[in-house]
């Protein structure tokens, strides 16, 4: 009773914003297709009639969700586009902003966001994803600022803005805040560096380095590796051995 008191108590907007919250909770616990409007109303301790004031449907009220994650999403990345900062800068500040708004601050809404979209109407299918190409479109003119500067390589701009964008987007799938070994600014981190310097050494280092990797195998590597790796010493010794003795000999 004391929650539907405090409904009851609170403004429009601001009980607009309480049956979104709940929808996001049901949806996100249950999947939308399970989930009902009872559930929404149950939570909120309403009837379902009163429920009825404020959301037509349960798909109006998925609706809604959609189009509060898009002014989230569309909130920072038109503030980061327009600063006045390289662009190499603005990718990383997209990329921190981008997991900090999914994956810590709204865990639940971008997980129907991003696993929902197939069971909204075909009308309300379609605005969405003219918003999300708009969204896209931000992310590839920051891209196309830095090629022209000469900041970023020569890439399609299109095919980068959607690696970055799907590469924080999939986090919903696997990242918990209460389990996951990493922080979302460990996340961050690895991410932007992965952008920058790729995964690789440059050449140059891999051609000088060679012995390194004989002398200093690996721990992980499989007993056979290490066998090899051995006697590769053992051969390089023995020739370093010969050359010694010959040497001796001459002087």
């Amino acid at each position: 009773m004391k929650q539907q008191l405090d409904f009851k108590t609170q403004t429009k907007t601001l009980r607009r914003q309480m049956i979104i919250d709940s929808a996001v909770k049901i949806f996100h616990q249950k999947g939308y297709r399970t989930a009902t409007l009872d559930d929404v109303a149950e939570d909120l301790g309403l009837t379902k009639p009163a429920l009825y004031h404020y959301v037509s449907s349960k798909e109006n009220l998925l609706f809604q969700i959609y189009m509060q994650a898009l002014e989230t999403f569309f909130g920072y990345v038109y503030e980061i586009s327009s600063m006045k900062i390289s662009p190499a800068e603005k990718l990383r500040l997209f990329i921190r902003r981008h997991l900090k708004t999914v994956v810590i601050e709204n865990l639940a809404i971008f997980s129907v966001f991003f696993s929902e979209e197939g069971q909204l109407p075909e009308e309300d299918f379609q605005k969405i994803r003219e918003e999300k190409k708009k969204f896209t479109r931000v992310v590839e003119e920051i891209i196309e600022e830095g090629i022209s500067q000469g900041c970023f390589r020569t890439l399609k701009p299109k095919l980068l803005a959607y690696a970055i964008i799907g590469m924080c987007n999939w986090l919903y799938r696997w990242y918990r805040p209460d389990s996951s070994p990493f922080t979302p600014d460990e996340i961050a981190d690895q991410f932007i560096s992965i952008l920058e310097q790729g995964y690789r050494y440059p050449e140059e280092k891999e051609k000088t380095s060679p012995q390194r990797d004989k002398t200093r195998p690996d721990e992980n590597a499989t007993p056979e590796r290490k066998r090899k790796l051995l006697n590769e010493l053992k051969q390089d010794t023995d020739r370093l051995a010969a050359m010694i003795t010959e040497l001796e000999f001459i002087l």
